[in-house]
């Protein structure tokens, strides 16, 4: 899809993926890294039996050819900037203090080629009051805000288990970058693509973003865990609960799960308990409820929040009779509002992915390992693939010298 395309890419861990996903749809993605190799090379995770081999670096890094120059050296700076006049877009996850001495950030570059995109990654935006402010996956996390719902009380937020706030960053840089490539074929002209992992995480949680714009003026780290107030809650989970009691302990791990109310998913709820029913593992009482009509009869006082409590519980009990499987093959038979919570173990082998090809097999020196491999399946014999491992430090330097600058 972007075989045309040459990208020159100067991300660290905070934008590697970025590359990978614009190489897996056929772009020629080459990786610059500095004389010692990039810092990613050393994120983990580090298999114990090879300290030295990060799998983040050969899964993000994977699809790519690798470029290696010594940024001390004004006469290889000089040969990048090259590269950087040759190549249709430029990504960097670099820091400016890095980029504008050397005249690779986006004013330098753009000014010299108009036609260029220049994707830039940073924590909270290339320009503006914080774009220098110091980052990690935690503080980017903590800014964007959705840290603050998983708070025990008044403890302090819960951190995301796995970094992945650049994560997000990258992936929106990968269709950032394709709009402007599309746009410049219109106007001839390219542009930057800014992006800002604050506002991306933002985004990936765009249901709490939205939350006051829809009307719910009592987002849950408003609310005090436990309190009663006199406003219907619309997930008898619920949605102004702590997030405890929308994760639900069953025999072998956890499930998201919503007790939805309301005529918009209500029906969801009313199949849950029609399962319970079926299993005799809730009173008939609580069984007959239509969920779609709760919210009425709870601002009528005909039910009482004693009563969703009742409820709660008998779902509480059933689902530690079940395994994650169990309630993913009801959900998907039975149309449930709910999901398995998957560790390592279970997406490693699900049966689902291998199916679907998501995993690809490459080749890191002594044996072959599986990665992350396909984002999107799509029809025919091609589409978004993984293809090739990552490359070693400088490993394609003189090819893309010769292919790019015509250098023998």
């Amino acid at each position: 899809m972007l075989e045309h395309l040459r990208i020159l890419d100067l991300t660290d861990e905070r934008g590697l993926l970025c590359g990978r996903l614009l190489a897996d749809l056929g772009a020629d993605v080459v990786q610059v890294e500095p004389a010692g190799g990039s810092t990613a090379r050393q994120a983990p995770p580090l298999p114990g039996t090879s300290p030295t081999t990060s799998m983040f670096w050969e899964t993000y890094a994977a699809g790519k050819r690798g470029v290696a120059f010594d940024l001390d050296r004004p006469e290889e700076v000089a040969v990048l900037r090259r590269l950087a006049g040759a190549a249709d877009v430029v990504v960097t996850s670099w820091p400016r203090a890095l980029l504008e001495p050397h005249g690779l950030d986006p004013a330098a570059l753009c000014a010299e080629r108009p036609e260029l995109v220049c994707t830039v990654i940073s924590a909270f935006g290339w320009d503006g009051p914080k774009a220098a402010y110091a980052d990690t996956d935690l503080v980017v996390w903590a800014a964007g805000g959705p840290l603050a719902p998983h708070r025990d009380g008044d403890l302090p937020p819960l951190r995301i288990s796995v970094p992945q706030a650049y994560l997000h960053a990258a992936a929106d840089a990968a269709a950032g970058t394709m709009l402007a490539v599309l746009a410049r074929g219109t106007s001839g002209r390219g542009q930057v693509v800014d992006v800002s992992a604050q506002e991306a995480v933002g985004v990936a949680t765009l249901a709490r973003v939205l939350a006051t714009a829809v009307g719910d003026d009592h987002p849950e780290w408003q609310t005090t865990p436990g309190q009663r107030t006199g406003r219907t809650d619309q997930s008898g989970s619920g949605a102004a609960t702590p997030n405890s009691l929308k994760k639900w302990h069953c025999a072998d791990g956890m499930v998201e799960l919503h007790l939805s109310m309301g005529p918009a998913a209500g029906g969801f709820t009313n199949n849950l308990f029609a399962w319970l029913a079926e299993e005799g593992a809730v009173p008939e009482r609580v069984a007959a409820w239509d969920w779609k009509v709760l919210p009425e009869r709870l601002v009528s006082g005909e039910l009482t929040h004693d009563d969703l409590d009742e409820a709660r519980a008998a779902v509480r009990a059933f689902l530690l009779r079940k395994t994650k499987a169990e309630v993913l093959d009801a959900a998907i038979r039975r149309r449930l509002l709910c999901m398995a919570i998957f560790d390592m173990e279970d997406i490693a082998g699900s049966p689902h992915l291998e199916e679907r090809g998501f995993w690809g097999q490459v080749d890191i020196g002594d044996h072959d390992v599986r990665i992350p491999g396909r984002i999107a399946r799509v029809r025919g014999p091609e589409g978004p693939r993984v293809r090739g491992r990552a490359p070693l430090l400088g490993e394609h330097t003189d090819v893309v010298l010769k292919e790019w600058l015509g250098q023998p």
